[in-house]
């Protein structure tokens, strides 16, 4: 039998503690959820969600606009 060579071992990502957050707040129809740690350096809305950009351009934050309506799209 021949040797058989493993592929390049997979890396570990260190994922961060306590990452990531969920906000709530159905009083004002908005939800968040936090992936990161970082100061937010530049942000965009599209299709009714904003993400939040360090400056690496990393997305830190996604938030969730209008949730009701998000939800009205799931249930058709």
């Amino acid at each position: 039998m021949g040797r058989v060579k493993r592929a390049r071992a997979v890396r570990k990502t260190a994922v961060k503690p306590g990452f990531p957050q969920v906000f709530v707040d159905r009083d004002a129809d908005f939800a968040s959820i936090k992936l990161a740690s970082g100061v937010e350096a530049r942000s965009y809305e599209r299709d009714g969600f904003v993400f939040c950009e360090d400056r690496r351009g990393r997305v830190i934050e996604v938030q969730v606009l209008n949730l009701s309506d998000l939800r009205k799209r799931r249930a058709a």
